[in-house]
């Protein structure tokens, strides 16, 4: 139940970001700030209990982060990487692939079918990731930008790459691999 929490509660938030941004209402320099803010309410709230934001990571944080709210960081990060390197649409296509893409991909534990590259997860929630991100990608960029921005992201997510024995975060390397494709396409 807490999973299926946190992904509704990942496209609220994905989803919400694009809005805002592509209507101007926030730029960069307001995600930076809110990007502080957050972490210092993050390192307050390992050593505090602040009531709105322990509610928050009572029902949305993974239990294991070693970061309070952790997921909601490394989105914004995420967020504010591809917007500091690509053009708005490529950048808003990127957090749309996060969003939904790593969001739906959970639907596929319901699979039979096995990933050779990883046992947490199955070829239908790949596949589910793929469909719904390049649907959601299609509102900024073209079919083939949506498409294969789409499909080589979820596939190098679900690798789960590490570097020096720490997995990269899929918030972050989800839409830069997805803005790097687009961008080349």
């Amino acid at each position: 139940m807490l999973e299926l929490r946190r992904q509704a509660f990942h496209i609220l938030l994905g989803v919400g970001l694009v809005v805002l941004l592509n209507f101007n209402i926030i730029d960069l320099t307001d995600l930076f700030v809110v990007f502080i803010f957050g972490v210092i309410i993050s390192i307050f709230s390992s050593r505090y209990k602040i009531p709105v934001i322990e509610w928050f990571l009572e029902n949305f944080d993974r239990k294991n982060s070693k970061i309070r709210g952790q997921g909601v960081l490394t989105c914004f990060f995420g967020a504010m990487v591809v917007l500091l390197f690509f053009e708005k649409n490529i950048a808003l296509a990127s957090i749309l692939i996060l969003t939904l893409g790593d969001s739906f991909c959970h639907l596929g534990k319901l699979g039979k079918l096995k990933y050779p590259f990883s046992d947490k997860r199955f070829v239908e929630g790949l596949i589910i990731g793929i469909i719904v991100a390049t649907l959601g990608a299609l509102i900024f960029v073209s079919f083939l930008q949506a498409f294969f921005g789409s499909l080589i992201a979820m596939f190098v997510e679900s690798l789960d790459l590490k570097i020096y024995n720490v997995e990269i975060d899929d918030n972050i390397l989800i839409p830069l691999i997805a803005g790097i494709v687009m961008s080349l396409i």
